[in-house]
C-alpha cells in the first residue's frame, strides 16, 4: 500500500517538473532566446586541446571580449576552411594564455593576439585572474571532468534554460534591484542578449538587443565609461616599464616564430567617447606601433582601413553581429593578400 503511494506520489512530482520545466523552455524559446554554452573552464579546455592541429589547418586567438565577439567563428570556418581556436577571455588580457604557447614546445601554429590596450598593458593581474584560471584547469583537467563536460555539452546543446548565466534562478536573482553595499562598485548584469555564446566560444551582441534593447545599450554604454574612467585616473605608465613589458611579449613571440610559428597583432574596433579615451591614454606610437617594431612582428589595426574605422560600436566596444561578418571577412583578406598567411579555402 505504501509502495503504490510512493510511487503515485512520484509520478506526480515528476510529471509536476516536468511540465515546469518544459514549460520554462517553451517560455524562452517563444521570447526569442536560443542556445548558449556556458563560458566555463571545460569549454577552454576543450577549445585548448585543439592548439595542436596542423598550422593549415587552424587558428589560434587569445585576448580579450574584442576578438571573442567581433571574429565570427561561422564566418572563419566559411572563409578559411579551417578551424578557429578562440581561447580569448572576457574582461582579460592576452598575456598569461600568449606565455603558456610559448612556454608549449609543440605549440608551432598561427596565432592572432587581440590588442585591447587597456587590458594588454594592464599590469596589475586583475585581468590576469580568469586566463590563468582556466589555465590551471586545462593543465589539471580530471577524466571525470571531461566526461562530465561532454555529457553538459549534450544537454546544453538542446536547452536554452540551461544557460546558467542567464536563465538559472541565482542569474535571474542577480536582476533584482538591490542597491550596492557601502563602499563596493557593483557592476549591474550584462544585458541577456549581449553574452550569448556559441559552442566555439564566439560570443555575439544580437542585432535585436542592439535595436531594441537601448536601455540595455546604455548600461554597456556606462559600464565602458565607468571602466575608462577608472583607467584615466590611474597614473601614467612609465616610458621603462612599457619598454619592459613589451621586451618580455618580444620574447615570448621569438619563441613561438622559432618553432614555425606565425603571428600577427589585431586591433579590433572601439567607437564614441571610449575609442578617443583610449587613443588618448595609449598613443599609438607610444603602444600599438611599439609593440609591433619590438617584436617584429605584423598587426591589423581597424582604424588603417576605411571600412572598419567607419564601423560603429553601439555600445563604444563591441560589433553587433551582422558586422562581425564584414570585420571577419577584411581580417581574412588582409591576412591571406597583404600578410602571406595560407588557409586551406584559398583565400
Amino acid at each position: 500500500m505504501h509502495s503504490n503511494n510512493f510511487r503515485k506520489a512520484a509520478i506526480m512530482v515528476l510529471s509536476l517538473t516536468t511540465m515546469l520545466i518544459g514549460g520554462y523552455e517553451l517560455y524562452l524559446r517563444h521570447l526569442g532566446y536560443t542556445i548558449s554554452f556556458d563560458d566555463s573552464e571545460s569549454i577552454f579546455a576543450d577549445k585548448k586541446r585543439k592548439i595542436y592541429l596542423p598550422k593549415d589547418d587552424a587558428t589560434v586567438f587569445i585576448g580579450s571580449s574584442r576578438v571573442k565577439y567581433d571574429v565570427s567563428t561561422v564566418t572563419w570556418r566559411k572563409l578559411t576552411g579551417e578551424t578557429p581556436i578562440q581561447l580569448a577571455n572576457v574582461g582579460s588580457s592576452p598575456i598569461p594564455v600568449l606565455k603558456a604557447l610559448s612556454a608549449d614546445p609543440l605549440f608551432k601554429g598561427k596565432l592572432i593576439i587581440d590588442v585591447a590596450e587597456p587590458l594588454f598593458f594592464d599590469l596589475s593581474g586583475r585581468s590576469f585572474e580568469r586566463p590563468k584560471k582556466c589555465l590551471d584547469f586545462s593543465n589539471d583537467e580530471t577524466p571525470a571532468q571531461r566526461f562530465s563536460f561532454h555529457i553538459n555539452t549534450l544537454l546544453e546543446s538542446n536547452f536554452v534554460f540551461l544557460d546558467k548565466d542567464n536563465f538559472a534562478l541565482s542569474a535571474l536573482l542577480e536582476y533584482l534591484p538591490i542597491p550596492p553595499r557601502p563602499g563596493k562598485m557593483d557592476f549591474p548584469k550584462y544585458p541577456t542578449e549581449f553574452s550569448m555564446m556559441n559552442f566555439d566560444r564566439n560570443n555575439k551582441m544580437t542585432d535585436r538587443y542592439v535595436d531594441q534593447d537601448r536601455k540595455g545599450v546604455k548600461m554597456m554604454q556606462d559600464i565602458w565609461m565607468q571602466l575608462a574612467s577608472m583607467g584615466a585616473k590611474a597614473p601614467p605608465m612609465p616610458v621603462h616599464v612599457i619598454d619592459s613589458f613589451i621586451k618580455d611579449v618580444k620574447f615570448q613571440t621569438d619563441q613561438i616564430r622559432a618553432r614555425g610559428g606565425e603571428i600577427v597583432f589585431l586591433r579590433p574596433p572601439s567607437s564614441g567617447p571610449l575609442w578617443k579615451g583610449e587613443q588618448m591614454g595609449f598613443p599609438r606610437d607610444k603602444f600599438w606601433e611599439k609593440i609591433l617594431t619590438v617584436t617584429g612582428s605584423k598587426g591589423m589595426h581597424f582604424a588603417d582601413h576605411a571600412e572598419l574605422s567607419k564601423m560603429n560600436c553601439t555600445e563604444f566596444s563591441h560589433l553587433r553581429q551582422s558586422d562581425t561578418k564584414i570585420f571577419t571577412q577584411k581580417v581574412v583578406e588582409v591576412l591571406s593578400k597583404e600578410m602571406g598567411w595560407k588557409f586551406k579555402a584559398g583565400n
